[in-house]
């Protein structure tokens, strides 16, 4: 299942049309502008999102929505599973500027109005370059900084199972990323090669491109990439941090999501990744000694980082220990809530790392809570609640309503 990155590249351009005339222009355009790696074929909006969940992102998705009866929450379903690369292109039947503009403001590149001709698809895509290079739709993923306050407490286990949730289960383009040079474990999780990637950005920072960068990735399955190495113990690494910026900006650009397994530091790559992190995650356990570094942890970000997001993620929940101490009172020395809390499941976790395998795949109490923890990141937690709270509102207007007209009994 675990590969390097060889022929993954991303297609050129994909087009998904819904008449013949439309796929034989797109067809053409693509001979006479010699776009290698590229498919143009006949079908729906479904069709459209069926190939880029199964395949990755092209660099140009052309997306005809003639047949659609809601173009826009459709345009909006492709949205949801784009990379932040993916440049859509729609294609429709209406000559209708309220449509376009609204496309537009949902991040759609161009809307162009059938019939198609190979001049007017040269000149959208073209001025796709154009758009680029102005940062007029500059688009990236989101990069979540996961940490721990001490050692043991589960970053490397949440990170990759967080991972493989968003990956297979929102289908989103999600990156690994190992900041322990010395001793990191990620691969071992994914049954991958940790290689010496990082040590050949930080001594060639001037290398860092797109195609430098899919060679140093690598592929546990469709969606799921991950990236780390470990240097010589003897040698040690110097840290670029200019360097590893510029390699910070350029995945996020790659990938819908960047979930970085970083070590107990706050130096270096790791302030690197904090400053850059939409993100913060603090891994936690019920100790003395986690409770100290935690309250350590929250002061630091609220000095320079007080406007970023923070989920607190307390492991080994039921872990019986001389050390342990109860949630409440280590909610009341870090003066907040914990977010989230993962049931002690060693034997699971072990097994599943020993065999290089997410134990995400597995179901289990331990499973529904990264799950969770998946959605928070997603933003589909903030969603469900506040459909949530709409439908306990409508509940209340409409058992008011039946009291008015006497159809409901008091209370």
């Amino acid at each position: 299942m675990a590969t390097d990155i060889v022929d993954d590249l991303p297609y050129n351009l994909v087009g998904v049309v819904t008449d013949p005339v439309s796929l034989r222009v797109l067809n053409d355009f693509i001979k006479d502008a010699h776009l290698s790696y590229s498919e143009v074929m006949l079908g729906s909006i479904d069709d459209a999102l069926k190939f880029i969940k199964e395949h990755r992102n092209p660099q140009i998705l052309v997306v005809d929505i003639s047949n659609s009866d809601l173009p826009l929450a459709d345009i909006n379903r492709i949205k949801d599973f784009s990379a932040p690369y993916m440049n859509i292109i729609a294609i429709g039947s209406r000559n209708d500027v309220g449509l376009f503009r609204d496309f537009i403001n949902a991040g759609v590149s161009d809307y162009l109005v059938k019939p198609l001709n190979v001049a007017l698809v040269k000149k959208s895509t073209e001025n796709l370059g154009s758009i680029q290079k102005l940062g007029t739709y500059e688009k990236t993923g989101k990069l979540i900084h996961i940490m721990g306050s001490v050692g043991g407490s589960g970053v490397s286990t949440t990170t990759t199972n967080v991972a493989w949730i968003l990956a297979n289960k929102h289908f989103k383009r999600t990156l690994i990323m190992d900041l322990d040079f010395m001793f990191g474990t990620v691969n071992t999780m994914l049954d991958l090669k940790a290689g010496n990637a990082y040590l050949d950005i930080m001594e060639s920072p001037e290398k860092i491109d797109d195609y430098f960068i899919e060679t140093i990735l690598k592929k546990y399955e469709n969606r799921l990439y991950y990236v780390g190495g470990l240097v010589d113990l003897l040698r040690g690494l110097e840290i670029n941090v200019s360097a590893f910026e510029v390699l910070i900006d350029a995945l996020k650009k790659q990938f819908n999501y960047v979930l970085v397994d970083a070590p107990r530091d706050i130096g270096g790559a790791c302030r690197a990744s904090i400053k850059a992190a939409d993100l913060l995650i603090i891994m936690i356990e019920m100790s003395i000694a986690s409770a100290q570094n935690a309250v350590r942890i929250l002061e630091f970000l609220e000095t320079d980082y007080s406007k970023k997001k923070v989920i607190i993620i307390a492991n080994k929940i039921g872990l019986s220990s001389s050390g342990a101490i109860t949630v409440q009172s280590f909610e009341k020395v870090i003066n907040r809530q914990i977010d989230y809390m993962m049931p002690l499941d060693e034997n699971m976790a072990l097994a599943a790392a020993n065999i290089g395998q997410p134990l995400a795949i597995s179901s289990s109490p331990l499973t529904d809570i990264l799950e969770d923890i998946a959605d928070d990141i997603v933003g589909k937690k903030d969603v469900s609640d506040l459909l949530k709270t709409v439908l306990e509102k409508e509940s209340s207007l409409l058992h008011k309503i039946k009291k008015i007209f006497g159809a409901a009994d008091a209370k």
